[in-house]
């Protein structure tokens, strides 16, 4: 039985409503002008994907599109003001708030059961630990998060009804392509979700490569269009965004840490990161980014060459971040999240084999890539609602131990 519209509402405006009041309320909310930021505002005053750093570059790939387009309208109505962030900060609010009415959908998808979900939705919704990034709007990672959300939704309800046929895997690229224009962090989770599908339905190689070929034109031909402008504008292919090595480099260097925070205090982001440095953004301008980009990770490349010992123990603190966040308030509080939800990982892996598989394969897919590059709270947050999932259904497993009397919720259907 799938959980009602009922449901659904009650528990996104409990968390809309604990949100709003939070930010609104306190009225401590963040109005900085990091690069999406920056780039909405360009698009909004000139029309042009651009404009990143700490002085005009020119077009720009730095920031996936979908993002900068979405928040745009509020600078183009307001202007570069408070105002527009106070619209782009409550649409933040409103849209992590579907992250948890949406986890009883998902929890009967994954053959959890519904009360699962109810406890991880409400348990999240009054809780928000994350509430900063994931309310204040300033990079896609709240809309990373609800589209991972939903792809896993949809991929285990196609693995309850699988199908060979070429267009449900077509309508999937569909999906993927326009959530890679969102966040092409998640091209590690959908690669995932392909492998759990061949693995479970082991179709034939020439069902498997009409399959993947389906997926991969439907995706590319939504992705196509950004592709071409990136080529045009920018001289070179960008798939979607370019801006990786610059990241690889910031994190890899004589001065770095596991911590961004602590990254874009120090000398090496100041000389070496346009969003700080002139020096940088003025070479931007006269060689094209494309060709900044080649540079910095020549040097980031060559650093790790040279530093193979540093660069394990950066990869080890970044990983040890990623999961133990260093956070001014309630350390110790996101610390045991990460412990129980990784703890009932491995119980789902025990007991109920395919679920745990499959949230299993979203959280390292997307973890894996925060191994090499610095780590802050908000790069976590894409996977927090399997975090929460997790711990409700673990919460779910005390109360039918403290209540033996009740039934399960659901049975698995996903054995395998």
């Amino acid at each position: 039985m799938w959980p009602s519209r009922k449901l659904f509402t009650a528990i996104y405006l409990l968390a809309a409503a604990v949100r709003l009041l939070l930010v609104f309320g306190a009225g401590h909310y963040e109005t900085g002008r990091p690069e999406a930021i920056k780039i909405a505002i360009a698009l909004a005053t000139k029309g042009a994907f651009a404009d990143p750093y700490v002085i005009p570059t020119g077009p720009t790939a730095h920031a996936p599109p979908l993002y900068p387009a979405l928040i745009a309208p509020f600078y183009a109505i307001y202007g570069d003001t408070p105002a527009a962030d106070v619209g782009r900060i409550a649409l933040s609010c409103l849209t992590a708030s579907v992250e948890y009415a949406l986890l009883p959908l998902v929890s009967v998808a994954l053959g959890l059961g519904v009360w699962p979900g109810i406890f991880a939705g409400v348990g999240g919704a009054l809780l928000p630990l994350h509430l900063w990034p994931e309310c204040m709007g300033e990079f896609e990672n709240t809309w990373a998060a609800l589209l991972l959300e939903c792809a896993t939704l949809l991929f285990a309800r196609f693995l309850r009804a699988p199908s060979l046929e070429w267009r449900r895997a077509a309508r999937g690229g569909v999906f993927c392509g326009a959530a890679l224009l969102m966040a092409p962090n998640l091209l590690p989770a959908f690669l995932a979700f392909g492998a759990i599908a061949a693995w479970k339905l082991r179709p034939g190689p020439v069902a498997a490569a009409r399959l993947a070929g389906a997926w991969c034109a439907a995706a590319l031909l939504v992705l196509s269009p950004w592709m071409v402008r990136n080529y045009r504008e920018l001289g070179g292919f960008v798939l979607v965004r370019d801006n990786f090595a610059l990241e690889l480099d910031v994190s890899n260097n004589d001065l770095a840490t596991g911590n961004l925070t602590e990254n874009t205090g120090n000398a090496h982001f100041a000389k070496y990161h346009p969003h700080q440095s002139v020096a940088a953004a003025q070479e931007i301008v006269r060689g094209g980014e494309l060709a900044f980009e080649r540079k910095v990770m020549s040097r980031a490349l060559g650093w790790i060459g040279a530093h193979p010992g540093r660069f394990a123990q950066l990869s080890l603190e970044r990983t040890w971040l990623f999961w133990f966040p260093r956070v001014p308030r309630f350390r110790w509080a996101y610390g045991l999240c990460s412990i129980f939800s990784l703890a009932g990982l491995a119980l789902l892996l025990r007991q109920r084999r395919f679920t745990g598989v499959v949230l299993t394969a979203v959280v390292i897919a997307h973890a894996a890539v925060y191994c090499v590059i610095q780590n802050v709270l908000r790069y976590e947050h894409p996977i927090w609602w399997v975090e929460v999932l997790v711990m409700g259904w673990m919460a779910h497993q005390v109360w039918l131990r403290v209540r033996p009397t009740a039934r399960p919720a659901a049975s698995d259907n996903f054995r395998g």
